[in-house]
């Protein structure tokens, strides 16, 4: 609640950005509602002062890092607090725009395009194709340089593209529940479509195609590479066996919604919905796996039966990293660290930009 006031505050998705916005109560019924952060910034928390009259916001944009802001609420403008990452400001940071396709069924998807700083239009790129997890997320209009990709392979000479797919927030209730029954379907199918129109507009080599995500990211990423459409993939902590995951991660109650029931009252759906069956021989996509030893989300299981598939069934270039002690998340320096380096190394073997000065 903000203080002083009958406005209950929350913080929202909404195409791409994250905002604060108040709801006020009213006795006799009626619940307007305001946008507290108006503009283009992207809002991670948010308290006020006592009095309820300042809002004070921890927020990033598309040129510098999460810092402090503090202003009027519903006022444009806030005033910087910090700049706690002062050498963002002397960094030539990626061209960051919103891209916008059409799924095979006409639903409208968007996703976050990363181009090299200083790249011309002219040359076709090696593209990364960067997925968020949840799936009930989305990746935010917003500078990020983070392990998992944004910013580093862009400034690396790659195009990269956050594909915000069916179940992902901020476009609404419809665009959510699409997503349920219909797993390594409609998803795969928003991300593909996304990456043909990039081939389309000349900016990705469709020779050079790379994935990457973690948790339902990860997931996605083996989905797409049992498409055979790639040529590297650095998947992290994702499901390869949709039974395995209902039988020992610890929500299981995930897995029973998105496929409408349990194991043994719908069997063909827990298949369709696991990369294991849609891989075949020819699937050589160069893959390189991480997962945490102490992952309960999405157990360690699943990255040794796909290392076990790709490497010494299908014969396809792989390696698995499994982090001592991690949970779900990379959390230690050296752990994030090391996918960094590993990640760096493993599509410019594969996919090999050009140099960037």
């Amino acid at each position: 609640w903000r203080p002083g006031t009958r406005q209950l505050c929350f913080n929202g998705d909404y195409h791409a950005r994250r905002t604060v916005y108040g709801i006020t109560i009213h006795p006799a019924g009626g619940r307007p509602i305001t946008e507290l952060t108006p503009g283009r910034a992207v809002i991670g928390s948010y308290s006020f002062t006592a009095d309820g009259r300042t809002i004070v916001t921890e927020q990033g944009d598309r040129d510098y890092s999460s810092d402090i802001f503090h202003g009027q609420p519903a006022s444009r403008g806030l005033k910087r607090l910090t700049k706690i990452n002062p050498q963002v400001d002397s960094w030539k940071l990626p061209k960051q725009s919103v891209v916008k396709w059409r799924a095979p069924d006409g639903a409208t998807v968007e996703g976050i395009l990363e181009l090299p700083p200083g790249y011309d239009g002219k040359t076709k790129l090696p593209l990364i194709v960067q997925i968020h997890g949840g799936p009930t997320g989305a990746t935010p209009h917003v500078f990020r340089y983070w392990i998992y990709g944004m910013t580093i392979h862009a400034a690396n000479g790659y195009a990269v593209l956050s594909p915000n797919y069916r179940g992902s927030t901020g476009y609404g209730d419809k665009f959510l529940t699409d997503l349920i029954g219909r797993e390594n379907d409609i998803e795969v199918k928003d991300i593909l479509a996304g990456i043909d129109q990039l081939i389309e507009r000349g900016i990705a080599d469709p020779q050079r195609l790379g994935v990457t995500g973690w948790s339902n990211g990860g997931y996605l990423s083996n989905c797409l590479l049992a498409t055979g459409r790639f040529q590297a993939a650095s998947t992290g902590a994702g499901v390869f066996d949709m039974t395995i995951q209902w039988g020992e991660e610890d929500t299981p109650g995930h897995v029973i919604n998105y496929l409408k029931g349990l194991p043994w009252e719908q069997p063909a759906e827990y298949q369709r919905a696991s990369p294991l069956y849609q891989l075949k021989p020819g699937n050589r996509t160069a893959t390189l796996i991480h997962v945490g030893e102490q992952d309960a989300r999405v157990p360690v299981s699943h990255s040794r039966a796909l290392h076990r598939a790709l490497k010494h069934y299908l014969e396809a270039p792989c390696e698995l990293l499994i982090y001592p002690g991690a949970g779900h998340g990379l959390t230690k320096y050296r752990h994030r660290l090391a996918k960094l380096k590993w990640d760096v190394a493993w599509f410019d073997q594969y996919l090999k930009p050009s140099p960037v000065k």
